[in-house]
């Protein structure tokens, strides 16, 4: 059969197939932790192991290894080893706010209306079922995959933890070095941009680094009846200020340029024409889009975030110490070095301590022109061929930013369409994914398996 074909059924058949499964997987409350002793253990094992209950044939093939608590990493021998393949998804998923507010129970995995409804559907228990579903029925029929295929499917990508590393460790010492990573990311997003309908396949390419600074201040405290002039919350309150009044300036990666370029193409009218102007060269664009609201000045500068204020305990003290915690997503075009100093810059006060809770440098930008990306583009082409692919630069964070040490070609895209009400509800209430998508998301990965 060529890469072409596909079995019977799909996209229809494997949609309703994959939806009864990914019902299953989403009762499973995998709400992950930064502290894991908080976490339902007993969820986690019994997610893992529906993995190898519900998709029989696929777990039969391969040689499977817990890795982190109930992380997954499964191997899929092919007739040869010199490319191989890592599909990643993840298994756990972000506490759910207020369930009472969701028209659909989130853990319930209720089918209706044409859509799948849950926590996870979209992020990332959705992809993974498809993933696995489409080797599935592959391996059902005998296939073997051309090159040697890896399935990670991690336990704690929702708080950053270390289950990733532990793959990418697994890997190298296994002398795996990765032709190309495949993990969640972009989507089939339409109302990707204001002013265009048309969906568009966006394939992560790269990720803003991540930044979690601590700033803190201290005083003599006291009565709350006779406050100073300028205490240890005023001290904090400036440099929030500070950071607010003067953020980091724009700068538009290549990687953004092609994106408007591609987005240009089918964008119409006065939208079409403005977007070709961003893709061109100078500091024009990048000055427009970071004045275009929250989502376009993402796009173009290291963002910083207030998150978390500390001070006084009681009401009538004055706060001995006060803290603000600072969540910064970094540019591509600059380091975690450039974005503490700027940061320093901007608030301009020695005494103010800074402490890095966190850090990760923004990732390598991955080839468009390479083959791996070409092999992306033409699965779309075969689940979704209304879209266009194009590249960008993620601002949000996955697990594949920790295989970049071992791989060139790492991206981000799950083959779900989405549109911005979906997009929203990631995180959000009333997530959910319609399941005709799913079908259409293992007719991707079964072209792609098969194209191996």
């Amino acid at each position: 059969m060529s890469p072409t074909s596909h079995p019977a059924g799909i996209p229809g058949q494997a949609a309703q197939q994959v939806a009864a499964k990914l019902a299953q997987l989403i009762a499973c409350r995998t709400v992950s932790r930064p502290d894991r002793d908080d976490e339902d253990r007993a969820e986690f094992t019994k997610h893992a192991h529906l993995l190898t209950e519900l998709f029989g044939h696929i777990a039969g093939a391969v040689e499977q290894h817990t890795l982190g608590i109930t992380g997954q990493l499964w191997h899929w021998r092919g007739t040869e080893s010199s490319k191989p393949v890592v599909l990643m998804a993840h298994q756990d998923v972000v506490p759910v706010q207020g369930e009472a507010d969701w028209e659909h129970p989130p853990f319930a995995g209720v089918i209706a209306q044409g859509r799948i409804h849950g926590r996870g559907t979209l992020d990332d228990k959705g992809d993974l079922a498809c993933i696995l579903q489409a080797a599935d029925d592959l391996a059902a029929s005998g296939f073997v995959p051309g090159q040697d295929v890896y399935f990670f499917f991690g336990d704690c990508e929702e708080t950053s933890g270390p289950t990733a590393m532990e793959a990418v460790d697994f890997l190298t010492a296994a002398g795996v070095r990765p032709w190309m990573v495949l993990d969640e990311g972009g989507a089939v997003a339409s109302q990707a941009f204001p002013g265009i309908d048309a969906p568009a396949g966006v394939i992560g390419v790269s990720e803003k680094g991540i930044l979690d600074l601590l700033l803190e201040a201290e005083d003599v405290g006291g009565h709350a009846s006779a406050p100073p002039r300028f205490g240890a919350v005023q001290r904090i309150a400036r440099a929030v200020g500070r950071l607010q009044a003067k953020p980091f300036p724009a700068a538009l990666h290549p990687v953004t340029r092609e994106t408007f370029r591609r987005l240009a193409a089918t964008a119409p009218g006065i939208t079409g024409t403005l977007l070709k102007l961003a893709s061109r060269p100078g500091r024009l664009a990048g000055e427009v889009l970071a004045r275009a609201g929250a989502e376009p000045a993402a796009m173009v500068r290291t963002t910083v975030a207030a998150t978390r204020l500390e001070g006084s305990d009681g009401i009538n003290v004055l706060a001995r110490r006060a803290a603000v915690g600072l969540n910064i997503r970094i540019n591509v075009t600059e380091s975690v070095e450039s974005a503490i100093a700027g940061v320093r810059r901007r608030v301009r006060d020695a005494k103010i301590a800074f402490t890095v809770l966190g850090a990760t440098e923004p990732s390598p930008i991955s080839p468009t022109d390479s083959d791996g990306f070409a092999l992306l583009e033409s699965a779309l082409g075969h689940s979704h061929p209304e879209a266009r692919p194009v590249p960008y630069i993620m601002m949000a964070a996955t697990d594949a930013r920790r295989f970049t040490g071992i791989c060139e070609q790492v991206y981000r895209f799950a083959p779900l369409g989405m549109d911005k009400a979906q997009r929203g509800a990631i995180h959000g209430t009333n997530e959910s994914v319609e399941v005709a998508e799913l079908g259409k998301a293992v007719q991707f990965y079964t072209f792609l398996l098969r194209a191996l």
